[in-house]
């Protein structure tokens, strides 16, 4: 049994999942754009170079995502992907890559639980709590 995350993106899938390699060193798998799916005769022009779906793996945990059409797109909400890394500095460095373009709701600092914790929602609208663990 596995269990991991399957995001909607609006439009945006292959471009964050090509940002989370570069920053957070995730490792994609699949990425299966609408023009190489049965999709394709029944999708736009415009449409044939978005993601049916794609995988990466981040420090061992797989996300899963693929686009939606911007009339079926809602913004992530209830949920936060929680990073666990080892050292403060990892935390600060994620947040710092994350935090481009996005949200900051709690800037990286200790709390009572971690030495080094912060929130963001990335530029792609997928909320991240990142904690270090030690």
């Amino acid at each position: 049994m596995s269990l991991s995350f399957h995001i909607n993106f609006n439009g945006q899938c292959q471009e964050a999942f090509e940002f989370y390699a570069a920053s957070l060193q995730g490792v994609i798998g699949t990425v299966l754009q609408v023009k190489n799916s049965p999709m394709s005769q029944s999708a736009s022009a415009d449409w044939q170079g978005k993601i049916v779906h794609a995988n990466i793996s981040i420090h061992g945990m797989e996300l899963a995502g693929a686009d939606v059409k911007p009339e079926e797109y809602q913004k992530p909400n209830g949920f936060y992907l929680l990073l666990g890394l080892s050292t403060a500095d990892a935390v600060k460095s994620a947040f710092s890559q994350l935090s481009v373009g996005g949200d900051i709701i709690f800037p990286p600092q200790k709390t009572f639980w971690s030495p080094c914790y912060a929130i963001v929602v990335d530029r792609f609208g997928v909320p991240w709590k990142i904690n270090c663990g030690t």
